[in-house]
């Protein structure tokens, strides 16, 4: 062997067959760490994350980097060092204007093998704060695109993430973890369609129907009967209401000219400001009929002082945690089911990694004796789990038996 090939082989002596793991860490704020009024602090544009992927990658151990942004969590996922984890919470802090000291109690670090099972169980629903919720998939899909298209994901973390979209897919498929889908949108709606006005039909003012959750709230809107929308838009162009007769859109700027009209006003933006403010409500001599508020946004869109007018409620994201606990009881087993899954995709991850670590593509495997030897070593890491796979590669490399 020459002395680059032994060097490798000491490394993975050394460090068995999970060394690529201990790269891949992540740094966590989620609903189960911080309430949304932390969370909003770390709520990113989509220039921003770009912005934020660059100075990611300038840590001088950083080889990849990805940013997943969503209403319960952020995450900064990497590749680097042990000290690299201290030079990303620095970084997150400066980003986000916030001192380390007042926010580093929220984060929650992973590391190791926990790295990945925690980015499959992010996206297959299983960390979700309703489990099983449906819109995680596409935010994840979406968190990956935004760093491949800026360039900073690399094997590593375009192996783990393609996996784990394609784990989540089969858990969807093959589980009844989403055959009864509760999101966000729908615990919206449905919060509006139970609430008792004393009147049949309800009128919803929503905010923020063009965006991804505002469409997803509107569609559930529409599936209950009864229910009149007027959307408020900044831009009409290209939003084409699926049920007209129940929906209409008018400026943004006139949306406090109908809050008298509403019963219920959702609002759903990415907006930094407010949408709905107390002062503004009161300027038009509102009446103080029954009327409910719903404010899924992070950061926040509604004032919470809005809470303390008369006859009014106020829900919020953190809200529809305890409206989920009812159906995330009924999806343990499910859980249970999606879990294993899970753990059938990590192996087969693992046994990539392992495979591309000695071989990387399988070309540099020696010609003179590859049919035989790739037919082998290709069919071990399609039928065996990743620690026999490991040790079949450690015993061919003590017997010599592949020039590595």
């Amino acid at each position: 062997m020459t002395s680059s090939r032994i060097k490798k082989y000491r490394r993975f002596r050394i460090l068995n067959w999970i060394w690529v793991w201990i790269l891949l860490y992540c740094v966590s704020i989620s609903h189960k760490t911080a309430p949304a009024e932390i969370r909003e602090k770390f709520n990113y544009s989509k220039e921003e994350k770009i912005e934020l992927l660059r100075q990611m990658r300038s840590i001088f151990s950083v080889k990849e980097a990805l940013v997943l942004c969503t209403c319960n969590r952020t995450e900064f996922y990497f590749c680097g060092d042990k000290n690299s984890v201290l030079e990303m919470e620095k970084l997150v802090s400066r980003v986000s204007n916030v001192s380390l000291d007042d926010i580093k109690e929220f984060f929650r670090i992973y590391g190791d093998k926990k790295s990945i099972e925690h980015i499959f169980r992010v996206t297959c629903g299983i960390e979700s704060m309703i489990i099983g919720e449906d819109e995680i998939l596409g935010q994840v899909k979406n968190a990956y695109s935004l760093a491949h298209e800026a360039g900073t994901t690399g094997f590593i973390l375009n192996s783990v993430f393609q996996k784990a979209i394609a784990c989540s897919k089969k858990i969807k498929t093959d589980t009844p973890l989403s055959k009864t889908p509760v999101s966000t949108a729908t615990l919206t709606a449905r919060t509006v369609f139970y609430e008792d006005f004393s009147k049949t039909d309800k009128n919803v003012l929503l905010i923020g129907a063009t965006g991804e959750m505002g469409k997803a709230i509107l569609n559930n809107l529409l599936s209950k009967p009864n229910i009149y929308i007027i959307c408020p838009l900044r831009k009409k162009l290209g939003f084409v209401p699926k049920d007209e007769s129940r929906v209409k859109c008018v400026p943004y700027e006139e949306r406090y000219q109908y809050m008298d009209w509403a019963d219920a006003v959702v609002s759903a933006t990415s907006s930094p400001h407010y949408t709905v403010m107390r002062r503004e409500i009161e300027k038009k001599n509102i009446s103080d009929k029954k009327r409910l508020f719903i404010d899924i946004a992070v950061p926040r869109d509604i004032d919470e002082n809005v809470a303390e007018m008369k006859n009014t409620r106020l829900v919020t994201i953190d809200d529809f945690e305890i409206i989920a606990e009812e159906n995330n009881r009924l999806k343990l087993q499910a859980v249970d089911w999606a879990v294993e899954i899970c753990k059938n995709y990590q192996d087969e991850l693992n046994r990539d990694m392992i495979f591309h670590d000695e071989f990387g593509t399988g070309e540099n495997i020696d010609r003179e004796k590859t049919v035989s030897l790739a037919k082998l070593l290709f069919k071990a890491k399609k039928e065996m789990d990743s620690h026999g796979f490991s040790q079949l590669i450690k015993i061919m490399k003590e017997l010599d038996e592949v020039d590595i």
